[in-house]
């Protein structure tokens, strides 16, 4: 089927010239003394068109045979009685409407296939792309031409902006919530065989999500990712697949900026005095390929600096990843401009520099919090402590005027620390952290043992903790640090004013 096709698009004309001869000579011969049976040919023949043909050669293919058709049986051939002229006449007009509607279905059935597709790739890209010669103008509001949207968070406000050919994306920037208000910014990109790999960005994006969500340290998810990266294309498969990933988590609790890079360009900050720096942070190896050792940096960033990420497509023909920060021009980075002015001076200076046409940049403006949205207390590691994180949590929920959540957010914490001095190590600190979302309770101890929830038996006198504390959150967790471990529990909460400081949702 595939090699009549092929002939069928490549020479139409001529194979319409050699089908009309046959037919008319083969019609002819056969149909002398008058018989019209030889004209199935004709009815056939726009239904095979249709079949293989586009619309266009489907239509001519139906016209000739319609008009060979009249001329044979209504003039040429001798002795055709005036019924059976009608009859092939009016079947050769069917077969022709006939074949056009199979046309019109095979063109509904095509997009219907297609759509799935676009449809996945506007969700992923989050608006629809500019010309590359707009580029610099990419950043103005349009109706059709939004980012996708961001998290809300307490630790940063954020904006976007973008500039790419129209191709599908094969990089991606992303915003992840964290536990205890914090939040993850994730940039990166996805090569296969040195060119740009769309259909595994969703893939990976979905894999960091997943290691964001156990809470492990920016290096060690990097690690992990690596690890995906050979399980989606093993050695044998016989395809080089690379990634660049920068993973960078900000605390507006201390301030404090931990980031992992393995390929990526580093990112630049604007302090709030206008100042630019570029992050010095290790580029290491791009992901896939050989194990490489990945190094974490920290940095502390001040209250309203911006971190600005961006994400640049691979071209067949670098040799490398371009690992060097972008430049943001100095007249953008006063103090008072806005973040979207910011971002949007990024993303000229990308296009300026005469990088590739598929951009991508994430800013994020730091936020901290003070004592308004977060209260802490060091408890010894005694019985009695538990009575007093009571204590503690009543009056402070009383002073941010959430009397309502107040009985929860007690018996969750007393649950927590009663956990922590049983069966871990001092010391012990309880911290509590109004957030965008909801309170969060923190319990914070030495050791590195794993809880884990129990099915507690009728007249078990413990193993009731955590499972009390997951009945009465939205979510809880574990995290680990070099100093022990902190188990955290996240609840909603009900107030008149909103805490902390919150930007619109992008």
């Amino acid at each position: 089927m595939a090699m009549p096709r092929l002939l069928l698009l490549r020479h139409p004309s001529a194979l319409l010239a050699v089908y009309l001869a046959a037919t008319s000579t083969l019609q002819l011969k056969a149909s002398a003394v008058g018989l019209v049976r030889w004209s199935d040919y004709s009815v056939l023949a726009p239904l095979m068109a249709a079949a293989l043909l586009p619309v266009r050669h489907t239509v001519i293919v139906g016209t000739f045979t319609l008009a060979t058709s009249v001329a044979i049986y209504g003039f040429v051939v001798p002795g055709v009685s005036d019924g059976g002229r009608t009859v092939v006449i009016t079947a050769t007009v069917l077969s022709l409407g006939a074949s056009l509607l199979i046309c019109r279905s095979r063109l509904r059935q095509k997009a219907r296939c297609r759509l799935p597709a676009r449809s996945g790739i506007a969700k992923e890209t989050g608006r629809v792309a500019a010309a590359p010669h707009q580029a610099t103008d990419l950043c103005t509001p349009r109706p059709v031409d939004e980012p996708p949207p961001m998290p809300r968070s307490a630790a940063v406000e954020l904006a976007y902006c973008r500039a790419d050919d129209g191709r599908p994306q094969a990089h991606w920037l992303d915003a992840i919530p964290l536990s205890g208000a914090r939040v993850a910014l994730v940039a990166g990109s996805v090569t296969e065989d040195g060119y740009p790999a769309p259909a595994l960005v969703p893939e990976l994006r979905a894999a960091v999500r997943t290691l964001a969500d156990i809470d492990v340290q920016p290096d060690e998810v990097l690690i992990h990712l690596h690890d995906v990266i050979r399980q989606l294309r093993p050695d044998e498969s016989g395809r080089d697949v690379m990634a660049s990933c920068l993973y960078a988590v900000y605390d507006p609790v201390t301030a404090e900026c931990t980031l992992a890079c393995a390929g990526h360009p580093a990112p630049t900050v604007v302090t709030p005095d206008g100042a630019i720096t570029a992050v010095d942070l290790p580029p290491g190896a791009p992901l896939g390929r050989a194990r490489a050792k990945v190094e974490t940096s920290e940095m502390r960033l001040r209250k309203g600096s911006v971190l600005l990420l961006d994400t640049r497509s691979a071209e067949p023909s670098a040799s490398e990843t371009k690992t060097d920060g972008l430049e943001v021009p100095a007249r953008i980075a006063e103090p008072g401009s806005s973040l979207t002015d910011t971002c949007r001076a990024a993303l000229e200076a990308l296009v300026a520099s005469g990088a590739p046409q598929q951009l991508r940049v994430l800013a994020a403006r730091t936020r901290t919090l003070d004592d308004t949205t977060v209260a802490t207390w060091n408890l010894p590691a005694d019985t009695a402590a538990v009575s007093a994180a009571r204590k503690h949590v009543t009056a402070t929920m009383r002073t941010w005027g959430l009397d309502g959540a107040t009985s929860n957010t007690v018996l969750i914490a007393s649950e927590l620390v009663t956990n922590a001095i049983r069966y871990a190590q001092p010391p012990v600190s309880l911290r509590l952290i109004r957030g965008a979302t909801g309170l969060t309770c923190e319990v914070t101890d030495g050791s590195t043992t794993s809880p884990h929830l129990r099915r507690a038996r009728t007249f078990d006198e413990g193993g009731r903790g955590l499972f009390i504390v997951s009945q009465l959150t939205q979510r809880w967790g574990t995290r680990y640090h070099p100093q022990g471990k902190t188990i955290w529990a996240e609840h909603p909460y009900e107030a008149d004013e909103p805490a902390g400081e919150e930007g619109p949702a992008l």
